[in-house]
């Protein structure tokens, strides 16, 4: 929480770029930065790509309410198990499987009920997520503020790298 540096993290949930860069970069982020304290990451959505997209960005702000420590874990679960784009891979079963099987039974009934009663609520706080990001210049997914530097795609965990201990260097 009280990270010297601040990762902005836009993606969407069916991106495949974004699915590469949470197989190769975000795995070191974390371990070298965030597990150590320099740096924190904010997730932003940015889920433009269709139903999919939505109702697991909506399932994504249920977790986190639910289950915070448990949300990385999740965010990678579904990344780990990502369908092809707009085929309705992230239907209700789909959903439910995944959730459980990082949070369990209860805490999943607890997510989908917050679904139901707080997905308005979800949708705009997604919907402001997508505004802030267009107005730093994000045109894409993924997409990262580092410090003051945009960084748009999938790119290697080097510049990424660079970014932060430029970053922190600064500081």
């Amino acid at each position: 929480q009280n990270a010297p540096v601040t990762i902005a993290y836009w993606f969407d949930y069916q991106c495949p770029f974004c699915k590469q860069n949470e197989e190769t970069a975000m795995p070191q982020i974390v371990s070298d930065y965030v597990k150590t304290g320099k740096a924190k990451i904010v997730f932003k959505d940015d889920q433009f790509l269709g139903a999919d997209s939505q109702t697991l960005g909506q399932t994504a702000r249920a977790v986190w309410d639910v289950a915070p420590d448990k949300f990385y874990a999740w965010h990678k679960a579904i990344y780990d198990n990502q369908g092809t784009e707009n085929t309705g891979w992230a239907n209700a079963d789909k959903i439910r499987s995944i959730t459980e099987s990082v949070l369990g039974t209860a805490d999943t009934d607890k997510v989908l009920a917050l679904m139901k009663t707080n997905g308005g609520t979800y949708q705009k706080e997604m919907d402001a997520d997508r505004v802030e990001g267009s107005g730093f210049g994000v045109t894409g997914t993924p997409s990262f503020i580092i410090g003051k530097q945009l960084i748009v795609g999938a790119v290697p965990y080097s510049q990424l790298k660079t970014a932060i201990d430029t970053t922190i260097k600064n500081q």
